[in-house]
């Protein structure tokens, strides 16, 4: 009951994250209100239960079966999403065919700690990134990292060296990809656990809605 006390109260406090984006972007505002209001709650309560084993499972063994990969994957996401999106793994095969427009995936080998499930403007961006091209898009793009990412520096997505730059590792979280100019008066500072802008610069920043730390 404590548990799931606790993480009422993180989604009471999310709608004050909404209230503060719609300053900036009412229509980023209006798609978390309908999240929130919806099923995350309740879908997110049976991500960690049923997704802990997984998740176990990959600190003590990293070579995971396709079913545990898609099952990894989906965990990125509320099921009303994830449940008819297209599952790849982490080389880009296909192994579950969706029907939604999005695409999940497990993560990053060795530890597959970075699921995430991703619509296609966002999965445009992902490949730019990845292949360092440049990317740009006149309409807003989603992405849902539910089990949170691994170290990043939040100013440079190429950079790996831990010991220079700004580094933060996410709990859940929401990525929202927009227009060039729309995070313009959002800060990238991302200790207060208010929305903030990652990759400042780039072709490929974006806003960052912390779910929980």
């Amino acid at each position: 009951m404590s548990n799931i006390l606790f993480l009422s109260m993180r989604y009471v406090k999310n709608l004050d994250v909404v209230s503060k984006v719609s300053l900036h972007l009412p229509e980023v505002a209006n798609f978390l209100a309908r999240i929130i209001m919806r099923k995350l709650v309740s879908a997110l309560l049976g991500v960690f239960t049923i997704c802990g084993v997984v998740l176990a499972s990959t600190e003590k063994a990293h070579a995971l079966t396709d079913e545990e990969k898609v099952a990894l994957a989906r965990s990125a996401a509320p099921d009303f999403i994830s449940d008819n999106a297209t599952v790849l793994d982490e080389a880009g095969e296909v192994l579950s065919n969706g029907s939604n427009g999005w695409t999940c995936n497990p993560g990053m080998p060795p530890k597959y700690e970075n699921p995430m499930c991703n619509d296609s403007v966002w999965q445009e961006l992902m490949a730019a990134l990845n292949a360092k091209k440049p990317f740009s898009t006149d309409t807003l793009g989603f992405s849902y990292m539910l089990q949170g990412d691994v170290p990043i520096d939040n100013d440079d997505p190429y950079n790996t060296d831990q010991s220079t730059g700004s580094w933060v590792k996410e709990g859940p979280h929401i990525m929202i990809v927009a227009p060039k100019g729309s995070v313009d008066k959002i800060s990238s500072s991302f200790e207060s656990g208010d929305p903030y802008v990652m990759f400042r610069g780039t072709d490929y920043e974006h806003i960052m809605l912390q779910i929980s730390r």
